[in-house]
């Protein structure tokens, strides 16, 4: 797929954006990331001073910084300063109550399903955090295989080692793999799954290749198998463009937030039939579309 420079980054990187009364950050960095945030100065003083800002600059798919965003927990470094800024942000607890919103979701479509066997794909999953959270509030449970793919091989250990620690090794299984390959597809209709997360994964793509990953995908589910996918909104550059000026502008992270008709028409091309679109917040107007779909 293509990597272009993301047009909505762009788009911010032409506004002034304040950083009135953000006293963390030196008044002369503060200057420079309201118009001059190209200066090197910027980069440096961010990612010598955040742990997030440091994991974004390194690889923006590191699972390491949703981490310190859902459970104020780093691998080996810094926690305050930049970084609590950063995770005490709209955004930031917009992905937190994603979190909270979507293993919600999951548990209400998981105990409305007939006793029999059930097998869920989480695409791109990095250590688990969807399915841990989503089967401690399930509960006791039968008959559920949870697979968690991803190809970052250390969240891949972490993961294993929760779902040891949780009780929940029987359910719950981690395996590396590019789910868009032709490889990782089903040898088997029986291998086939009912339901798929795909969390956070379009939101670094363009409609046309949101449409063609979510095409892709479509082998790996039994007919009229189902999926919760959330991607990023427009609103979200909107209302925190302070966080996206230093994680996107600065930093390279090159996200492409879309219009909810954006949203519909990338599952539409794709072959899914979308069956709700809601968000992160309980008056529908968050920074994600979470959408639940079948395929058509």
């Amino acid at each position: 797929m293509k990597q272009n420079v993301s047009e909505q980054v762009a788009d911010l990187g032409r506004q002034i954006v304040s950083f009135e009364g953000v006293e963390i950050i030196p008044k002369e960095i503060r200057h420079l990331l309201e118009s001059n945030w190209r200066d090197q100065r910027v980069c440096e003083y961010l990612i010598e001073n955040s742990e997030i800002c440091r994991i974004l600059c390194n690889n923006p798919a590191n699972f390491e910084m949703l981490e310190l965003v859902y459970f104020g927990r780093s691998i080996r470094g810094v926690t305050d300063g930049i970084d609590a800024m950063l995770s005490n942000s709209l955004s930031g607890q917009a992905l937190r109550d994603r979190l909270v919103v979507v293993s919600d979701l999951v548990v209400t479509w998981l105990r409305n399903r007939p006793e029999k066997g059930t097998q869920v794909y989480d695409f791109g999953a990095g250590p688990g955090p969807y399915a841990i959270e989503t089967l401690r509030k399930l509960g006791k449970v039968k008959n559920l295989r949870w697979r968690c793919v991803d190809l970052d091989q250390m969240a891949l250990i972490i993961g294993r080692k929760r779902v040891r620690e949780s009780g929940l090794d029987q359910i719950v299984s981690f395996e590396a793999g590019n789910f868009m390959s032709r490889d990782s597809y089903p040898a088997s209709p029986v291998d086939q799954v009912d339901f798929g997360l795909m969390i956070g994964i379009l939101c670094g793509m363009t409609c046309e290749d949101a449409s063609e990953c979510l095409s892709k995908v479509k082998p790996h589910f039994k007919p009229g198998g189902e999926i919760i996918a959330a991607t990023l909104l427009t609103r979200s550059f909107e209302e925190d463009p302070r966080t996206y000026r230093m994680l996107c502008n600065v930093l390279g992270w090159q996200l492409r937030p879309k219009s909810l008709d954006e949203v519909r028409g990338v599952f539409e091309t794709a072959g899914w039939q979308i069956l709700n679109i809601s968000s992160e917040r309980a008056d529908g107007k968050g920074q994600y579309a979470i959408v639940h779909a079948k395929l058509a």
